[in-house]
């Protein structure tokens, strides 16, 4: 038998390529970019889906570069033509668009309401002096066509925010009466409270301009349903509607509407319902914007006393 004493051992070694280097976290950052790009995606998914079509379309409005908040998409003409159908005293104002020929027709209107505002203080004065230098036809035709006008302009705002059912116009013989009001889609108030929501916020601030332009005086009345309190001794309609009104004041006068146009603001509770078939309707809860006729201003001066001149005298007073 062989020996293997002298054999010879051979050790094979394979040689192996070091892969220190690629385990490194490079990976990490990549799928940290994937997992934010992915969440941004579920983001955007999840606002598209909660946000309204009125919302989406103020979204794109701004990302276009334009703004339903800059004044020209409204007064300028260039949208829309409203055309306003009255058929008589107390009806209410529809407002339809066409394709417009230009922007004559706004440039007009506001070169009559200038015309206007030169003479309506004149106007004020006279009637409170009791005596006029023209025929009270004149007066009410002028009157009648600066509110005609004011009509145009809510008419268009009307049209660009998509609140046909929450912004109604209505001609009675004391001015142009505007009600905003809920519908089943949007709400000015939440249930109880007088914190107004932000659509009806930026719909008065968008009106605010449209008052500046005439000197007419403005009344505000809150409105409520019948919807009870449970501790109406405390806190009641009374209370709420007259709170919302001045939410309604304020908003406008954050608009630019000065603090001395607004000649009156009224609670009325639940007592003058739209909808008396349904008194918790939501056409119920509303804000009604009175722009009064200079006659009805003068009215209400002579029954309150223009600054306490004709305040009627205590029945006391005269016994003794």
């Amino acid at each position: 038998m062989r020996s293997n004493k002298h054999a010879m051992t051979i050790i094979k070694r394979s040689s192996r390529k070091s892969h220190a280097g690629v385990h490194t976290g490079s990976w990490k950052v990549a799928f940290a970019d994937f997992m934010l790009a992915l969440m941004a995606l579920f983001l955007v998914l999840w606002i598209v889906g909660t946000v309204t079509q009125e919302e989406r379309q103020e979204i794109v409005a701004q990302l276009n570069g334009t703004s339903l908040f800059d004044g020209s998409s409204v007064f300028d003409g260039r949208d829309s033509k409203p055309i306003v159908h009255d058929s008589g005293a107390g009806s209410m104002l529809v407002a339809t668009t066409q394709t417009p020929d230009g922007a004559e027709h706004t440039d007009e209107m506001a070169e009559d309401l200038e015309r206007n505002d030169s003479t309506a203080m004149n106007e004020a004065d006279e009637a409170g002096k009791g005596s006029s230098t023209e025929p009270l036809e004149s007066v009410l035709f002028r009157s009648d066509k600066e509110l005609q006008q004011l009509s145009v302009m809510i008419s268009n705002i009307i049209s660009a925010y998509n609140a046909q059912d929450n912004l109604k116009l209505e001609k009675v013989p004391q001015g142009l009466r505007i009600l905003i009001q809920d519908d089943k889609d949007r709400m000015m108030f939440p249930r109880g409270s007088a914190v107004m929501t932000p659509y009806f916020e930026k719909l008065l601030s968008e009106l605010a301009p449209v008052f500046n332009r005439l000197d007419n005086q403005i009344m505000i009345t809150g409105h409520t349903d019948a919807a009870k309190y449970r501790d109406s001794a405390v806190y009641n309609n009374w209370n709420l509607s007259g709170d919302r009104a001045l939410t309604a004041r304020r908003a406008l006068e954050r608009g630019g509407v000065e603090g001395d146009r607004v000649i009156q603001v009224n609670a009325m509770g639940s007592r003058m319902l739209l909808d008396t078939e349904d008194p918790l309707a939501a056409r119920n809860r509303r804000i009604e914007i009175m722009v009064l006729t200079h006659s009805a201003t003068q009215s209400l001066y002579e029954f309150y006393g223009l600054q306490g001149a004709n305040v009627v005298k205590p029945i006391v007073e005269r016994i003794q």
